[in-house]
């Protein structure tokens, strides 16, 4: 009887024993059977303004037979195509080199490459969004992997990306541009003065980068970093910099990629009054006036789009203003130069050319506020048939403020005059309210806004690629 109860009892043990290993057996087996690779795909591609005819791709379909394993993945598994191209958006707005990373779905998406970079790159008006990420990147390349999970498909996605600038660059960049926008006032602005006044800067403030045409491992030439903060780039990063602070200030943009002159270009359309016009910053760059702002399609010679933004839908969502924009700005600002003669305890006049900002200042008050030094018109100047200018500003008939010295305009004169109390720039002979800018006066450097001179401004000012700190309107390079 015992005998039977001890053969028994091993038998029981042999039998669990031999159980556990079979289960672990089926339990690997089922979870095999239930995740599989049915595809992979290996795609690069470089940015569409580094260089045409770029994209290569190789797909490769398994045999469900095979039973390919399904890779591993360091990054999560998103819950559908949105989430997981949230997760990518964000992984190249903090310029993560290597994404990895996965995402469900009911069916499998066809084009599946083509149809996650448009949805990575599309334009959410975030300024470090959409254009702004298409393109700053150099090149990607990605291994895609289409894996079977139960009822459901999950794509797999390994990606290794070079960007034209890193995180710490981007940084430096996210400070230029609150500083700069700080400085212009854009925010109390109408959506045109916006726009002239950003496009303004760009083109008195940008150089283009001639050091390094033809060397695309300079990677800062293409970028907004190049443009703001070491003040020279190519027209990639001209293009980039308008959208970027174009979008911060609320005025919708685009960079459209094409032909300059049949060369690769790159220029931007912004929208004004609920249609977009073209502006070409690059070859405004430097102009005293411009000939590739706010044009309409037909006054903008010399540049062909790639033809992804000449479609009907890409038309249809960006309708192109039919005439170029004419602007209705007044000739003369807010703050204009009073007309009245000046007092008559004032007898003494004072040119640009005798005394410099910061010695009347410090002679007298901070501002220039405080000055009674004038450059003005009085009743014994003018003759019976004839205005005689004296040295200095005054209005000519046509209600345009000039420089005269000897009588006539100056044309030869650019820099800083003293009228009634404020200092103002003149360009080529002619006020210039559009200026904003350093100027070089008596061997300083002072900071203009708007054509007068800012005593109260202060921060950082890029001149001609040089970085300048300005102190209570007087810029020191550092």
């Amino acid at each position: 009887m015992r005998k039977k109860k001890r053969w028994a009892l091993i038998m029981a043990i042999v039998m669990l024993v031999l159980s556990v290993p079979n289960s672990m057996i089926q339990a690997q087996e089922i979870q095999s059977t239930q995740e599989f690779a049915i595809e992979c795909a290996v795609e690069s591609e470089s940015n569409p303004l580094y260089g045409f005819n770029s994209e290569t791709s190789t797909e490769v379909t398994f045999e469900s037979a095979q039973q390919t394993s399904a890779p591993e993945i360091s990054g999560p598994r998103l819950e559908n195509f949105d989430l997981g191209i949230a997760y990518l958006r964000n992984a190249f707005v903090n310029r993560e080199t290597h994404i990895e990373f996965g995402f469900y779905c009911d069916q499998p998406i066809d084009k599946a490459g083509e149809v996650i970079k448009e949805a990575l790159f599309t334009h959410t008006k975030n300024p470090i969004e959409g254009d702004y990420l298409r393109f700053q990147y150099r090149e990607y390349s990605v291994t895609r992997y289409l894996v079977t999970s139960g009822s459901r498909y999950c794509y797999l996605i390994f990606m290794d990306v070079v960007y034209m600038t890193d995180t710490a660059q981007e940084a430096a960049v996210s400070a230029a541009v609150s500083s700069l926008l700080g400085s212009l006032g854009v925010n109390s602005m109408d959506s045109y003065s916006k726009i002239k006044t950003i496009y303004n800067w760009i083109c008195q403030n940008v150089s283009y980068d001639y050091a390094h045409v033809g060397n695309t491992e300079y990677l800062k030439q293409f970028s907004a970093y190049g443009a703001l903060v070491e003040g020279t780039a190519v027209c990639q990063g001209y293009a980039v910099l308008l959208y970027r602070l174009l979008l911060e200030s609320g005025v919708d943009v685009r960079v459209i990629p094409g032909t300059g002159n049949s060369t690769l270009h790159a220029w931007n359309i912004a929208e004004l009054n609920g249609v977009y016009y073209n502006l070409d910053s690059t070859w405004d760059a430097g102009k005293d006036s411009y000939g590739y702002f706010l044009c309409s399609e037909a006054d903008f010679s010399g540049h062909i789009r790639l033809d992804g933004y000449r479609t009907d839908a890409f038309m249809t969502s960006y309708p192109m203003s039919s005439k170029t924009y004419e602007s209705e700005e007044k000739t003369t600002p807010e703050t204009t130069p009073p007309e009245t003669t000046p007092p008559e305890t004032t007898t003494q006049e004072t040119t640009a050319e005798e005394t410099s900002p910061e010695t009347e200042s410090s002679t007298q008050e901070t501002t220039p506020e405080g000055d009674s030094s004038v450059e003005a018109t009085t009743s014994e100047q003018e003759t019976t048939s004839q205005k005689k200018y004296p040295d200095g500003l005054a209005l000519d008939k046509k209600g345009v403020w000039k420089y005269y010295k000897n009588g006539e305009v100056c044309t030869s004169y650019t820099g800083l005059t003293l009228y009634y109390g404020t200092w103002y720039y003149v360009e080529n002979g002619v006020l210039n309210w559009n200026y904003t800018g350093l100027t070089k006066y008596y061997g300083t450097w002072y900071y203009v806004q708007k054509g007068i001179l800012n005593w109260k401004y202060n921060g950082i000012v890029y001149h001609n690629g040089v970085r300048y700190t300005v102190t209570n309107g007087v810029a020191k390079c550092k």
